[in-house]
């Protein structure tokens, strides 16, 4: 099977010839691994891993009061967003696109939220909010994405998560406050947020990518961050006309939510409205070998493996085990896609990243028949 093919089959509950797997790592945990294999391709990692077939594809906003702000010198570095333009305000605070301004940490690796531009606001329309007429048009995308596919990758693209969109430019507290004590700020703030996933995912879906994502956590460890009842009257209604949307244009494309946390108490809704590819089934909250006995026949686990526990503590023969038990409780009848629940942190010993990867390449799935 070609990458692509391999995925397609998982998808779409059929059993490939093996796992399909899937990559997420730290710019500095990626360079430890070439470095530790001897190559100097990227691709080529991808390929010794079995991760390739991969291919996302996007649409850009325009942000014109931003860009003439822009210092045109990007700073490169570990941490999440290196490499890009913003708007330095001192050596390690800067802001980005969206004006939201965040903070480089001392080890240089990871980033700490400062304010986003509604935290003072009494309206949404105080913020110069990037609507459907700010997306960048491309004309060359559909051809690129068939171009992708007929290459072997499996496409996809997608929106942030609306609420964390709303997160950051009102800040965590204000926003969770709002559900609460200003409905009206977040009902008007989320008609603004869906009005621009709306377009960009007519876009996506009928460029023909093959799974359109929605990404950004809404729950913790324990429980949805909002709460179920509210995340029903808020997200959910609008969540589904999202998902309505893709589907209208294209019935077969496969529709991704990535959220951190435990899901349980909203997984039947997010099946309901349409969600059939759930990442990253943190195993630290949710039970994979569970959500695979209830949910398995209508949706694609993608991700399950173990960043808190497994893969930065256990030993090789610990990660050889979670990885069988992933596949043998998670991948009867396709529906699996094994990679790690979150980014490969730095603390991860490499051996036990390529044995991750190593034990699913050599699992024999006809053991599942």
């Amino acid at each position: 099977m070609t990458p692509r093919e391999r995925i397609l089959t998982a998808m779409n509950h059929e059993l490939p010839d093996r796992v399909p797997l899937h990559y997420w790592g730290r710019s500095d945990v990626n360079r430890a691994l070439m470095q530790y294999l001897g190559l100097n391709n990227w691709h080529d990692v991808l390929r010794h891993l079995g991760c390739d077939g991969w291919a996302g594809v996007g649409l850009r906003l325009r942000f014109p009061a931003w860009e003439v702000r822009t210092d045109k010198v990007a700073k490169e570095g570990d941490w999440p967003g290196a490499g890009k333009p913003y708007v330095w305000h001192d050596e390690v605070t800067f802001e980005d696109e969206w004006g939201v301004v965040q903070r480089i940490g001392s080890n240089g690796r990871y980033v700490e939220y400062v304010r986003g531009p509604l935290a003072d606001a009494d309206d949404p329309d105080e913020y110069d909010f990037p609507g459907p007429d700010r997306i960048v048009d491309d004309p060359t995308l559909p051809e690129r994405v068939r171009q992708l596919q007929r290459q072997g990758y499996f496409v996809h693209g997608g929106v942030e998560q609306p609420y964390k969109t709303a997160w950051r430019l009102r800040g965590m507290e204000k926003n969770l406050m709002d559900y609460l004590l200003n409905r009206d700020f977040k009902e008007k703030l989320y008609d603004r947020i869906f009005a621009t996933c709306e377009e960009i995912c007519r876009r996506l879906v009928s460029a023909g990518v093959d799974m359109f994502e929605i990404g950004g956590d809404i729950a913790m460890h324990d429980r949805v961050i909002m709460g179920a009842r509210i995340w029903r009257e808020v997200e959910k209604p609008r969540l589904a006309r999202l998902i309505g949307i893709a589907r209208a244009i294209n019935p077969r494309v496969h529709v991704f939510l990535h959220s951190d946390g435990n899901l349980m108490e909203i997984m039947d809704d997010l099946v309901e409205i349409g969600f059939d590819v759930i990442n990253p089934i943190q195993p630290e909250c949710m039970d994979p070998a569970e959500v695979k006995r209830r949910w398995g026949d209508r949706i694609t686990l993608h991700g399950c493996g173990s960043i808190q526990r497994v893969l930065p503590f256990g030993s090789v023969a610990d990660v050889r085990r979670h990885v069988r038990d992933l596949i043998a409780t998670c991948g009867r009848n396709g529906g699996l896609v094994l990679g790690p629940a979150n980014v490969l942190q730095p603390d991860i010993p490499l051996k036990n990243i390529l044995t991750f990867y190593d034990t699913a390449l050599k699992y024999d799935l006809r053991r599942l028949k």
